[in-house]
């Protein structure tokens, strides 16, 4: 995508994804929401440079990360050189969407690039490809993205309306949300026995 192209070209860390505590803090507390130590396989969507991707590989046997642009997959692609489990591919959403299934599918302030019904299709491949037990998250920062025009809500209530799964949690605070859906309510202290 030739906007993002510009960006990463002109910076490797266009959004601070390194130095911004904002940054720091979402991506902690998204690896930390996940209600499972460890997956299969994970899929996330628009990866960037792969600051998230990193933290999932550390929880997987298969990653694939994907992302429209090339210099920011570049970027990934050095991040994730040392864990043989990660693929990096170029993908435009939706219409690259992969053809299979994922336990863990992950959306990270991705979705408000994209307009309304790409949003809504993105949504429906997400449902399609999260396992029988499979988990969609997606984090979406609250404000409008300059030169995009959709905000951060919008886009997240929008998914969530279009993805159609059971809510298994939505963290919400002035900076960014978080939403987890899966057909799998089991929470992590029932798997460890804490639970019922």
């Amino acid at each position: 995508m030739a906007p993002f192209d510009a960006l990463y070209r002109a910076s490797a860390d266009p959004w601070g994804t390194n130095s911004r505590w904002y940054e720091r803090r979402k991506r902690s507390l998204l690896l930390a929401s996940l209600p499972r130590e460890r997956y299969g396989s994970i899929f996330e969507a628009g990866c960037g440079t792969g600051h998230v991707s990193v933290g999932l590989a550390e929880r997987c046997d298969a990653l694939l990360a994907g992302d429209g642009s090339v210099p920011a997959l570049a970027i990934a692609s050095r991040a994730l050189a040392a864990r043989p489990n990660a693929t990096v591919v170029h993908q435009r959403l939706p219409q690259d969407w992969p053809q299979r299934t994922f336990d863990l599918i992950v959306l990270s302030e991705v979705l408000y690039f994209i307009d309304e019904a790409a949003c809504r299709e993105v949504a429906r491949a997400a449902r399609a490809s999260a396992a029988d037990t499979g988990t969609v998250v997606a984090c979406n920062w609250r404000e409008t993205i300059d030169g995009w025009g959709h905000r951060g809500d919008q886009v997240h209530r929008r998914f969530a309306e279009a993805l159609d799964l059971p809510r298994l949690f939505e963290y919400e605070d002035d900076d960014f949300l978080l939403g987890a859906w899966s057909l799998d309510a089991s929470t992590a202290a029932m798997r460890d026995g804490l639970r019922p």
